[in-house]
């Protein structure tokens, strides 16, 4: 399992927890030679705790990811790096709308569980202070950019993989098939 992925798989936890949901007891092993077979987070088609935690997680990476692709969109020299973030910032506030849609359908209030921490691909208020005052803004922002969209990618997969609920997972593959494009977008500047 890579760090990455253990990563991901304590964060949905920890905001599991932090929810002060408990998910269902576990079924009970099943008969020896029998394979396990693996638990939903919800219902089928439901919106369980892990569906909570994935869109917790994104929207509170978002949020942050908005305010880059702002500043980007306000002071990135290069006019092509410019226009992707400006894409990328309607792409997230897209996203937003979607997520926090999410929620309000399943009738969950949000809650920024993520607020100051410190989590690969979210840029932190202290990132974004150097990058406003970074000597090269143009390398510095593309880098950021390109951490958050290969992180979030990461967690917008393993959330593809693991959700039932129908709009969550449609929401999650689109988050990977978005950032996937945007890297390729972001590879052909140089």
């Amino acid at each position: 399992m890579t760090t990455l992925r253990l990563f991901v798989i304590v964060l949905l936890a920890t905001g599991l927890a932090a929810c002060g949901q408990q998910a269902s007891a576990p079924p009970a092993a099943p008969p020896s030679g029998q394979p396990a077979r693996p638990v939903s987070s919800a219902p089928p088609g439901g919106f369980g705790v892990t569906e909570q935690a994935f869109v917790q997680l994104a929207i509170a990476t978002d949020d942050q990811a908005v305010k880059l692709l702002d500043l980007g969109a306000a002071r990135v020299a290069e006019p092509t790096l410019r226009d992707l973030a400006s894409d990328l910032a309607a792409a997230r506030r897209d996203e937003l709308t979607a997520l926090h849609g999410l929620l309000d359908s399943a009738s969950i209030p949000y809650e920024n569980l993520h607020q100051g921490h410190d989590m690969p691909g979210m840029p932190t208020e202290p990132e974004l202070a150097a990058l406003r005052t970074s000597a090269d803004f143009d390398a510095e922002f593309a880098r950021l950019v390109r951490a958050h969209l290969t992180e979030s990618t990461t967690v917008a997969r393993s959330a593809a993989e693991q959700v039932t609920h129908a709009g969550t997972k449609a929401v999650a593959t689109g988050m990977v098939d978005e950032r996937r494009a945007a890297l390729a977008r972001l590879d052909g500047l140089g």
